[in-house]
């Protein structure tokens, strides 16, 4: 077995993983908020931490779907002006695509760690954790977005590039079923 292959084993692994953490955060987001409403409304009381630990899943939520979505190459993107250039151009504009989006990685990984460290001693109100739990969110995000970015520009240079590499953007479900009437419709006509 390929080491690269090896690397995109393990990394489909952990996206399976994170998917699996996403859902486990949503379903307890659920259940604390939907316990806390019937706690207020029936009860007259709730739980003090709800509304806090919701938001701390939201917010990691948000960051691991993203990495999810680098993964996936799920991010809207547009590729107008590629799809119209020859395949060394598509690869200029993929890999300048893929440089860009390091460099914005590597920007959200700064500013993430200096608000974990501005952040690090200060307490949220209700709950007493360290509001920098929030920020590390960032930098957890952006080393494994940055590490998919580099795999990306690994593969594009060194392994070679497949034409689905060259595509800086996802079809949607609704455009392949217009592309498919299309032709069905196309071939219809020149019977």
């Amino acid at each position: 077995m390929k080491a690269g292959s090896t690397f995109d084993h393990a990394v489909l692994g952990l996206m399976r993983r994170l998917e699996g953490l996403i859902g486990l955060m949503l379903a307890l987001m659920v259940i604390l908020v939907f316990g806390n409403v019937v706690l207020r409304y029936g009860f007259n009381s709730g739980i003090a931490v709800s509304e806090e630990v919701s938001r701390y899943l939201f917010i990691w939520l948000t960051f691991i779907g993203a990495v999810i979505a680098v993964h996936e190459r799920a991010h809207l993107g547009v590729d107008s002006l590629p799809r119209l250039l020859p395949r060394k151009g598509r690869l200029v504009c993929v890999v300048a695509s893929e440089l860009l989006m390091l460099f914005a990685t590597a920007l959200l990984f700064h500013g993430s760690w200096k608000q974990t460290l501005v952040n690090f001693s200060t307490r949220s109100p209700v709950s007493g954790t360290p509001l920098s739990l929030i920020y590390v969110a960032g930098l957890v995000a952006s080393l494994m977005m940055g590490a998919l970015f580099v795999r990306n520009l690994y593969r594009l240079l060194v392994v070679g590039a497949t034409d689905e590499d060259l595509s800086l953007s996802v079809d949607s479900e609704d455009l392949a079923g217009v592309e498919r009437a299309t032709k069905a419709l196309l071939a219809g006509d020149r019977r």
